[in-house]
Order: C-alpha cells, then structure tokens, then sequence
C-alpha cells in the first residue's frame, strides 16, 4: 500500500457528502455555510443559495438551481427569489383552540411541489412537526391544538414550513397562545363570547 502522506489526509478532511449526496470541498475560507436562510445569506453580497440542496456557500452548488447576490450577473439574483413564507399579522389563540394554520409561500420551485411538507410549530420552547400539504401557494398544516401550560397569560409561538422533510423556507408566522383564566380579556377569549 502506498504512503499517501499529509497532502491526502488534508484532501479528505476538505471533503463532505451533502444530503443530496453531491461531494462539496469544504474549505476554511468559505463562511457562508454558517448562514441557514437564503435571504441572510444572499445579503452577505459573496454568497449564493443552492435552491435544492438548501444550502449558503461561496460557489459550490454544482449543478443545482443558485442564486447570487444582487449586482451579480445571473437570471436569479437577489433576495427576492428567495424561497420565503409570505408576512402575515400576528394572530391570537385561546389555550385548547384547535386550529388549522395555513402558511401563504412565495418563490415555489416546480421541484418542491413533489417533495412532503411538514409544518414546524415552536410553542415557547417546544417544537412540534405535524405533516403539511401544498395545495397552490399555501401549505396546510394538520389540526394543531394550541397549548398554554405556562403560569404565563401569554406564550409567543410561530410556524415554519419545511419542504423534503428539513428544507426551511425562509420565515415565519408568529402567533400568542393566551389563557383566559389568567387573562380574560384577551382578544381570543372575548370573541367567542360576543358570538
């Protein structure tokens, strides 16, 4: 067996397998990865976002759908192709309310259409994973019960989609979970009162 000596210990540890099982020099020099949303990481002005793989880097999304920062000559550059749930106002639940969240989107790759979605619910510091479907440009997230077991009238939660399983889109919708023993006037409580 050959001594392959320092030069290819060094060539290994600059190489990773993606999730798409794409193989991606890793160097020092590319600080992009430390960036997880598209928008944060094309305003960065030297990085781009692999659509597919979900991923910053500087120059090394292969051949997968990119884009490039603003002043960069390419058909997708800018944030504004960036996959992202679209703003929307802050809502008010009562604790146990049943709702069903529908998340609008913006920037939908035909590809994405055929992966799952799933739906992402933080509730304080509790994460939930509850299955979504496309439907246009909406997800709809399953039934979801909305819980305030904190010794607080308020909690503060939000909602992000994911596509292929771990694919984030860009964004969230945030949301209050309040409990109308602790504070009955809360929007959520009166309304279904006055009904």
């Amino acid at each position: 067996m050959p001594n392959l000596g320092v030069a290819a210990i060094i060539v290994c540890s600059l190489l990773k397998v993606s999730s798409a099982g794409d193989i991606l020099v890793q160097t020092n020099e590319d600080q992009c990865t430390a960036f997880t949303s598209c928008t944060s990481c094309i305003t960065q002005g030297v990085c781009t976002w692999c659509i597919t793989k979900s991923l910053c880097t500087r120059q090394q999304c292969g051949n997968d759908n990119i884009i490039y920062p603003k002043n960069s000559q390419a058909l997708l550059t800018g944030a504004e192709f960036c996959p992202r749930i679209v703003e929307s106002p802050e809502r008010i639940f009562k604790h146990s309310q049943v709702h069903i969240f529908v998340v609008k989107l913006t920037q939908i790759y035909v590809y994405m259409a055929f992966t799952p979605w799933q739906c992402k619910i933080r509730v304080g510091d509790q994460d939930f994973e509850i299955k979504g479907i496309l439907l246009g440009d909406s997800v709809y997230c399953d039934a979801f019960e909305m819980k305030n077991e904190s010794d607080q009238a308020y909690i503060e939660g939000n909602v992000k989609v994911l596509w292929n399983f771990k694919k984030a889109f860009d964004g969230s919708l945030s949301f209050k979970i309040c409990r109308c023993d602790l504070e009955p006037n809360c929007l959520a409580c009166t309304k279904n009162k006055s009904k």
